[in-house]
């Protein structure tokens, strides 16, 4: 990682780091997951994460795809496919403990269990994983709210612009 990206996800952390549950599932649904590893890595590490978010991640990093692997080896990327396996595991065993916010995967925007009807099941993905967390709060993540783009405040937006803009 060079020095501008190391910068970025500083601000980045340091923002996550103050966010609501509820600021973290939007963040999660509305972010690019191509060049945000380090923060999904972060999010899916935290004990306090929001059972709906660690399953909204989940789906949106691709599970219905990842059901035609046995192994990361054989898999179309190793690091996606270890991380769900984790996911699997820990949410699981509980590690994901609060279930405030509400996700139903059959009803996802960014990943459902059906998104890919073709793709042969080599590995099913844990029944757990299929349920609805049925949290009292639910959270837009279709758009945007005001002052936010791509799951962040404005503000950090403006200071990631500034910091790649930089000559």
């Amino acid at each position: 990682m060079d020095s501008q990206d190391s910068q970025a996800w500083e601000i980045v952390r340091t923002w996550l780091e103050t966010a609501t549950p509820a600021q973290w599932h939007l963040f999660a649904a509305r972010s690019n997951y191509d060049g945000n590893a380090q923060a999904l890595r972060w999010l899916i590490d935290k004990t306090d994460l929001d059972r709906a978010t660690a399953l909204l991640i989940y789906w949106y990093l691709g599970a219905a795809w990842f059901v035609q692997y046995t192994s990361a080896e054989t898999s179309s990327n190793e690091d996606t496919y270890r991380l769900l396996r984790q996911i699997e595991k820990r949410y699981g065993a509980g590690y994901y403990a609060h279930g405030d916010i509400w996700f139903d995967p059959r009803r996802s925007d960014g990943g459902q269990p059906d998104d890919y009807p073709e793709v042969p099941v080599r590995r099913p993905v844990p029944p757990v994983m299929l349920l609805p967390v049925n949290g009292n709060e639910y959270v837009e993540v279709d758009d945007d709210p005001e002052g936010f783009d791509d799951g962040l405040p404005i503000d950090v937006v403006d200071a990631l612009f500034a910091l790649y803009a930089e000559p």
